[in-house]
């Protein structure tokens, strides 16, 4: 499933064998919750050279529903996209609606913020529904904390996630798919190390770091990221969950991260944010771009004076032109980082990355 091609004190590259294709890594995939990416369709992703993309489960089993996909074949061919598709288990979004969900034993009970209807997610229906859906990799149903979280809730949030990865596995796969276990333990080495150890214990294709990236400081990240890795197997791929802040996905990678997903990209493009390894990242509403007649660097046949009056005039166009440029800086960002790891020059990327995300934005 997973083939490790070339492997540094800066990082790994390697292909991930799905489905619907072969994958290299370290990958970011862009994240089409719904089965949609905003404002962007599938078809120019393909043409950018992604072959995995997310969707999430809770959103597709409120919204359209698992008869429509199971009528239709699964989401391959409702979204028409016949690349890779992993599908998160939802237990974040659950999570995130603390008035009207309960952390029962068997799953997570919740009521439908679109219509109020109840619904309550076990271990095995997330496996069952991931399966009607068709993923390429699943992932098991977990528990997910906030920052910042007691050590006793990080513990009893552990503990039932390792359960719930035991039923997750009960469930027969759909053939050729590939699981992913999920590491929490909060914010304490102790438990992130302990989650690690559990969690590799199961017979998982995968693994990923959820409950990270959640508001803590990033120096914390990084450190509970090492406790979990040095427990895991060497030669599983490894996935951070909701990370897509460049200069993490590189510090990441160096680490032994082959995986990444994040909103971060898109939503920054529909508010107004441009990504370019010239100039750093832009605010395209200000002042100064409206006679900036500079030609976008993956869109030449667009002026950043133009996509400025797109923005300011309300046409949805701006913000299609934008998801597709940020979405192109990705792309480019994750080939160059594969090629830096296989080159040897990945420090040299490191301060480059930094000097656009930190220095330029914060003034670091």
């Amino acid at each position: 499933m997973f083939e490790i091609l070339k492997e540094t004190d800066k990082g790994r590259t390697g292909q991930l064998s799905l489905n619907h294709g072969v994958v290299t890594t370290p990958v970011y995939m862009p994240v089409a919750t719904r089965g949609a990416i905003r404002v962007a369709p599938l078809n120019e992703l393909e043409q950018l050279g992604y072959g995995l993309i997310l969707n999430n489960t809770y959103h597709l089993v409120l919204r359209p529903g698992l008869e429509v996909l199971e009528r239709i074949g699964g989401t391959h061919r409702f979204m028409g996209w016949d690349k890779n598709v992993l599908t998160d288990s939802g237990g974040f979004q659950i999570y995130s609606l603390k008035h009207s969900m309960k952390i029962r034993n068997n799953g997570l009970e919740f009521r439908s913020p679109i219509d109020g209807t109840k619904f309550f997610f076990t271990p095995e229906f997330v496996a069952q529904a991931q399966n009607i859906i068709g993923s390429d990799i699943a992932m098991q149903l977990d528990v997910c904390l906030g920052y910042p979280a007691r050590e006793s809730e990080a513990k009893k949030a552990m503990d039932v996630t390792i359960r719930w990865g035991e039923r997750f596995l009960s469930v027969e796969p759909l053939q050729g798919q590939k699981r992913f276990g999920i590491v929490q333990g909060g914010f304490s080495k102790r438990l992130r190390r302990e989650s690690a150890v559990l969690t590799a214990s199961l017979p998982f294709d995968g693994f990923a770091i959820g409950g990270l990236s959640v508001g803590e400081p990033e120096e914390l990240m990084y450190e509970l990221t090492y406790e979990v890795l040095d427990a895991l197997p060497k030669q599983a791929p490894k996935y951070m969950m909701g990370v897509g802040d460049p200069v993490q996905i590189v510090e990441l990678a160096c680490m032994g991260i082959d995986m990444f997903d994040c909103v971060q990209p898109t939503r920054h493009a529909r508010h107004g944010w441009v990504y370019s390894w010239q100039d750093g990242p832009q605010v395209i509403v200000r002042g100064k771009h409206k006679f900036d007649f500079r030609p976008l660097e993956y869109q030449p046949q667009y002026t950043y004076g133009y996509l400025h009056h797109l923005f300011k005039a309300g046409e949805p166009l701006g913000l299609f032109i934008a998801t597709v440029e940020n979405l192109s800086y990705m792309a480019d960002l994750m080939q160059k980082l594969r090629a830096a790891i296989e080159g040897g020059s990945v420090d040299s990327l490191k301060k480059e990355i930094r000097y656009q995300w930190r220095k330029r934005i914060i003034g670091e």
